[in-house]
């Protein structure tokens, strides 16, 4: 079997929220997610709410990628014509980690059956390094960071650095 882990790898993440109707006070994906992310010991390096605009997507991730290992993006993957955060970040991608999509589609279509085709949540290469774009929902967000983020970011991590 092809295994490349990093034993103890903490990595750094940026998390971004993409909503028009979110706040700091009501984000409910992003808290979610920054504490999947440190109960399993790694570090959230910056976390910030922008509109659902490819401009504002992009520039945040630029700056995201200076300071993380990974940067997780919560909103803007469903079919709303609001929904760009997949469209920003393939806009700055060296390429798309397809199968990404395909497994968590698979996943969320477990827990909640055939809603799930209205999800587009993928994962980018941008500057080397993973960027995830995933559900504004919690639940969604969540099943995203635990059944497929935590288990391979060590992977991901050492591949793209080889």
């Amino acid at each position: 079997m092809h295994d490349h882990r990093i034993e103890d790898f903490h990595a750094k993440f940026g998390v971004l929220v993409c909503s028009s109707t979110r706040s700091m006070e009501n984000d409910e994906s992003g808290t979610a997610i920054i504490k999947l992310l440190e109960k399993n010991g790694h570090e959230v390096s910056n976390y910030e709410i922008v509109k659902d605009d490819e401009a504002e997507i992009i520039k945040m991730v630029l700056k995201f990628i200076n300071d993380a290992d990974a940067v997780v993006i919560s909103g803007g993957t469903g079919i709303t014509l609001r929904d760009v955060t997949v469209e920003a970040v393939a806009r700055i991608a060296e390429y798309e980690m397809k199968s990404f999509s395909t497994i968590f589609s698979m996943l969320s279509f477990k827990e909640i059956g055939s809603s799930a085709m209205l999800s587009r949540a993928s994962a980018f290469v941008v500057h080397r390094k993973p960027v995830f774009c995933l559900p504004g929902n919690p639940d969604g967000a969540s099943l995203g960071i635990e059944e497929l983020i935590l288990k391979e970011i060590d992977h991901i991590h050492h591949e793209l650095n080889r």
